[in-house]
């Protein structure tokens, strides 16, 4: 009774087998993402995933928030970097810019839209931020990101065209 049904003899030559199947199926998997390319992400959610969205509109995050990686606050909710920082670094890409956070701001490989403290549902947390926000945010950073590309001095920080007219296409 002490211990996992999992483990019993019976049970591990074939967890083992399973085991090391997954494991050949998601190398080959991660294999074949390293031949993509890709040109921006754009990110939405919580906290896991500011970059800074709640120190711009609400309350900048003093340290030790930023201290371990950046030296200074870095408006995420860590000491260090986030998932979605390891994830742009792999992919290549520089961190994200908050939405909200325009001064230094740089879009051309994406954006992040996350704030802490904000949920699916709209009205379930104390912020007004929800998912459908984020998405009429994004959905207002691709309308202003065509005027932007069409002006020659700022079209340097919009996100690339490309990507623009696949989203429009929807």
């Amino acid at each position: 009774m002490g211990s996992s049904p999992i483990f019993t003899k019976s049970y591990f030559p074939t967890f083992l087998l399973l085991l090391v199947i997954s494991t050949l199926t998601i190398s080959q998997d991660v294999a074949a993402l390293k031949n993509c390319k890709f040109p921006a992400i754009y990110n939405f959610g919580d906290s896991n995933s500011d970059t800074g969205a709640f120190s711009a509109v609400i309350l900048q995050q003093p340290l030790p928030y930023g201290e371990t990686y950046f030296e200074a606050p870095s408006g995420r909710f860590s000491d260090g970097r986030l998932i979605i920082d390891f994830l742009a670094n792999n992919l290549g890409l520089p961190f994200l810019s908050a939405y909200v956070d325009s001064i230094g701001a740089n879009f051309t490989h994406g954006a992040s839209f996350a704030v802490a403290g904000s949920s699916i549902l709209p009205r379930v947390s104390p912020l007004p931020i929800s998912l459908s926000i984020q998405l009429s945010e994004f959905s207002q950073f691709i309308n202003r990101s065509q005027m932007m590309r069409s002006q020659e001095a700022t079209s340097k920080f919009a996100p690339c065209p490309i990507f623009v007219q696949k989203w429009m296409s929807r």
